[in-house]
């Protein structure tokens, strides 16, 4: 997490994921689909879920009902910024797929009539109008409703 993100509070914080989670990482996805390589784009969903995973296992080791609390008061926040991530990758397949048609194009003599801008625009519009409002809505469940929940238990 950047800095930045740390110590922010309030709307501020919203912002600061909203930045990294709804432009930063799309966008090396985006570049990642770029390259002709199957499923290299999916590697930053990994990392966002395995990540927290090892945290959780580590909190339930340390204290079972603390690790129990935060597991169940980020749940929200996680599902809600994972799922627009694997949106965006299920077009981003697609995307890749038309890159690794036109570098095949150029190695054949019959080519496949595949554009690339449609796909890009798709790309572009679903991002837009899906992946975007729902990472927004992700950060601020991550900033307020998760201390929520999590105090909720105390």
């Amino acid at each position: 997490m950047p800095d930045q993100t740390k110590e922010s509070t309030g709307l501020d914080k919203v912002w600061s994921y909203v930045v990294n989670n709804g432009f930063m990482v799309p966008l090396q996805m985006f570049i990642f689909a770029l390259i002709p390589i199957k499923f290299l784009y999916v590697i930053n969903i990994i990392f966002t879920a395995f990540l927290p995973g090892i945290a959780y296992g580590v909190a339930l080791q340390v204290d079972f009902r603390k690790g129990l609390d935060i597991i169940i008061s980020s749940m929200p926040h996680f599902i809600f910024e994972v799922f627009p991530l694997c949106l965006l990758a299920a077009v981003l397949f697609e995307l890749n797929q038309v890159v690794r048609v036109k570098l095949k194009n150029l190695l054949k003599k019959d080519k496949e009539g595949i554009s690339f801008i449609k796909q890009f625009l798709e790309t572009i519009r679903t991002y837009a109008i899906f992946v975007l409002p729902i990472i927004i809505a992700a950060a601020f469940l991550e900033t307020y409703i998760a201390d929520i929940i999590f105090n909720l238990f105390q």
